[in-house]
């Protein structure tokens, strides 16, 4: 047995001893205490700087120790969509104020509905405010990730194209792998006949608009634009008044909905007045926020490629995806559920360290069931119908995008990890090593430690407070005078159920 001396009531951290290999060959480890981070050093790599990256960046500066967190980034800056995007108009189709993080609401928005430049200024205002990309690597793309089992760890492949410079290929390993390259990070040319060998004229995506196509290049054009999705509908109004001719070729139709009671100009802007009232009160900004959010969360409710819970996938172990299949990227606020998944990360990250976790991965029966779940509940909802759209297969008809339930349901849903839905495995061949031995971290530190954290004010009840601790009886007189006025005709008092109904005591 370990030997020890008191100093002062607690024991001294210098004096805890491994014990020694036991019949089995196990010990207890003397340099785990539970729950320290100092346990076990995390390296955690997060593929790409938009908003998911920068979100994961603020979490787990914030929320964690002992974490190398390192993010790889194929352009040159942060943003991802909003630095990519810069097609006339280009804006985002959520409001402003539902377009931020909950840690860093915003009072500038200057309209409803921002551009995309607008938006890429907050995130990188939100960069700089809390020192992020001293995280980030910018020019460097991801060409493969391999997991190896022995170590615990993702294997990535990366090659870093510097300006001026040679390409340069590296590897890289990380015990947690976050996938946030978004939803646009990856165009496409639609599959249009002669669109590349036959047409003679320029051809030009939105999503890789040139930065020498401007108006300038357009007055003397004719344009033809294919499709009436959002970046048409954003393009075409900023490109129509400078053109010599434009058509556009519909295959079908829109679907307008009216966003958060703005059924007015789709550009409104915010006052000078409105947002000096933002910067003087930042009450009057988060109840204007939560306002829209509110709104937008009660607007859709609960109305290939499979997940568990939009976030991990079945033989990825140490994997968590952002905005994966089955998520609740069509009923609500993006905002919330995105933060939501950042903050499910954090306690995988804390989980890990804590209980020596090798490797997590979600079960493929419990993946299973919930996608049965999910399509039954498909069944039920618009998103089956006979169109075209990206919440589906357009092959098949079997919706891959869509979470069965409203945003709230969603966050709500992975609020807390369900450890028993995976498969883990442990570092320790006794996975009860995470005991150490057997000393929290209070009981480690020499001087000034709290060792009984649960004796709270706040949790004394306030009514014994007030009328026992404090001494007010005048309460409790004020209840006893009500209680007779309650008495039953038989002498017994009855008080109010929840139902409305009398309950006899």
């Amino acid at each position: 047995m370990p030997s020890s001396e008191s100093t002062g009531g607690r024991t001294a951290a210098r004096e805890f001893y491994a014990t020694p290999p036991g019949a089995q060959g196990y010990h207890i480890p003397q340099d785990t205490t539970w729950r320290d981070p100092q346990n076990r050093k995390m390296r955690v790599l997060t593929i790409g700087a938009g908003v998911s990256g920068i979100m994961m960046a603020y979490l787990l500066q914030k929320e964690c120790q002992n974490v190398e967190h390192v993010i790889y980034e194929k352009n040159a800056d942060i943003g991802g969509t909003w630095l990519e995007n810069r097609y006339p108009y280009a804006a985002c189709d959520v409001p402003s104020h539902a377009y931020t993080f909950q840690f860093a609401l915003y009072p500038d928005w200057p309209r409803f509905f921002s551009q995309s430049a607008e938006i890429w200024t907050y995130l990188d205002l939100v960069c700089n405010t809390f020192d992020l990309r001293k995280y980030m690597t910018f020019h460097t793309k991801v060409t493969g990730c391999y997991w190896q089992q022995d170590k615990g760890q993702w294997l990535v492949k990366l090659r870093q194209q510097l300006p001026g410079q040679e390409a340069r290929e590296f590897e890289e390993h990380c015990d947690l792998l976050l996938y946030g390259t978004g939803l646009l990070n990856a165009w496409k040319w639609p599959d249009v006949p002669g669109l590349h060998d036959r047409f003679k004229g320029r051809v030009v995506h939105t999503a890789e608009w040139p930065d020498d196509y401007t108006k300038e290049q357009w007055k003397d054009e004719r344009v033809a634009v294919i499709g009436s999705g959002a970046s048409s509908l954003q393009t075409v109004p900023g490109m129509q008044p400078y053109t010599k001719h434009i058509d556009i070729f519909v295959r079908t139709g829109a679907w307008f909905t009216v966003i958060a009671g703005n059924t007015g100009d789709p550009s409104k802007l915010y006052t000078d007045e409105e947002r000096a009232k933002f910067h003087a009160d930042p009450a009057a900004l988060l109840a204007h926020a939560k306002s829209i959010e509110d709104e937008i969360n009660s607007l859709w409710g609960g109305g290939c490629p499979e997940s568990y819970l939009g976030l991990a996938v079945p033989d990825l172990p140490n994997f968590i995806t952002f905005i994966g299949p089955t998520w609740p990227v069509q009923n609500g606020s993006l905002m919330g559920p995105l933060q939501s998944v950042g903050y499910y990360a954090v306690q995988i990250v804390r989980k890990m360290q804590n209980e020596g976790l090798r490797s997590w991965t979600p079960r493929a029966d419990v993946t299973d069931s919930f996608n049965r779940h999910v399509q039954e509940w498909v069944k039920y909802t618009v998103y089956t119908d006979d169109c075209r759209s990206w919440y589906k297969n357009n092959e098949t008809g079997r919706v891959n995008a869509i979470w069965p339930g409203s945003s709230l349901h969603y966050q709500q849903v992975v609020e807390t990890p369900r450890y028993e839905d995976f498969e883990i495995e442990y570092w320790a061949e006794n996975r009860w090593a995470m005991l150490g031995m057997g000393f929290t971290m209070p009981e480690r530190k020499k001087e000034g430690a709290d060792l009984s954290p649960y004796l709270k004010l706040e949790n004394i009840d306030p009514k014994w407070l007030k009328e026992v601790i404090l001494g007010d009886k005048s309460a409790r007189s004020e209840e006893e005078k009500g209680g007779d006025d309650k008495k039953g005709t038989n002498g017994d008092s009855t008080k109010e159920a929840s139902n409305g109904q009398s309950a006899k005591i």
